[in-house]
């Protein structure tokens, strides 16, 4: 999963994971069953996931490392550029940054919901990519600058290159695999799925039937450029709700147990993806400082 989620569409659907739908079939060992989790604590209060942390969230890109790794790969890239004599160039503007698991469970803000609903506040904000002027040096459109030889790719390859992207990318898969898996086995979960049928039986009190929070934020109705009024009584009922019935700090506690018992079980496949992440995020600190 891609934890650090941008919004490229109105709506953010959930889960916030990545498109690795197969799971984890191609993991080592074998994985505990919903249920199975040794060693879970009494369930804790939390109202809101902005914050909330998981413990794959370690072997995985959070929306802090993203943030840090744009940064560093704007330093190599303005290094690149200047090399090569070009003019100074302001960094590129992202789009909407959510945190790392604020919506895995669907939406969990109250003031969000009464303002735009389930839509992601300027989800439709443009990209800023580099100016026109250095695009092409950006790219490696152009093989030569000022008589001197642009890297291949361009300073953007320079930089992939550099913070080693290609082999961190490669090197997550399965961690990304068994996040999709966590997500959706702990949904299996006795304590989430009486959380849930809680939550849904609070809806139809608002008269709003859903089976689950994930049914809700998913309504087609809601699709739409702008948010309905429907969709925002929909979205506040359904956030109030999650709290009467503390469905995040149910699923959450649920699923980190579930993916402390995957960290023991599959060790020998997570050694590598955390060095191939802590090896880049090194880089990336360094070039910043």
């Amino acid at each position: 999963m891609l934890n650090g989620a941008r919004a490229g569409s109105a709506l953010l659907l959930v889960p916030l994971l990545c498109a690795c739908s197969a799971g984890a079939s191609g993991a080592q060992g074998s994985a505990p069953r919903a249920g199975d989790t040794p060693g879970r604590s009494a369930v804790h209060r939390l109202d809101d996931s902005k914050t909330l942390e998981l413990p794959l969230d370690a072997y995985l890109l959070t929306t802090p490392d993203l943030e840090t790794l744009s940064r560093g790969r704007d330093a190599i890239v303005q290094r690149c550029l200047a090399a090569l004599g070009a003019p100074p160039a302001p960094a590129p503007r992202g789009g909407v940054n959510i945190g790392t698991n604020e919506r895995r469970y669907g939406l969990a803000d109250a003031e969000l919901a009464r303002a735009h609903g389930y839509h992601v506040p300027d989800a439709d904000r443009p990209v800023e990519d580099y100016p026109p002027a250095v695009i092409p040096l950006v790219r490696g459109e152009v093989t030569a600058y000022n008589g001197k030889p642009v890297p291949e790719g361009g300073c953007a390859g320079e930089a992939r290159r550099e913070l080693h992207d290609t082999d961190l990318q490669q090197a997550l898969v399965p961690v990304q695999q068994l996040d999709t898996e966590s997500y959706v086995t702990s949904q299996k979960d006795p304590a989430v799925r009486e959380a849930a049928a809680k939550w849904s039986e609070c809806m139809k009190e608002s008269g709003h039937r859903y089976p689950d929070p994930i049914a809700a934020i998913n309504d087609k109705e809601f699709g739409g450029a702008a948010p309905s009024d429907h969709e925002k009584d929909v979205a506040l009922a359904d956030v109030r709700c999650k709290q009467k019935v503390n469905l995040i700090g149910v699923w959450s506690d649920a699923e980190s147990a579930f993916q402390r018992s995957l960290i023991t079980s599959k060790a020998g496949i997570l050694a590598a993806p955390l060095l191939a992440k802590e090896k880049t995020m090194s880089i990336a600190r360094a070039s910043i400082g």
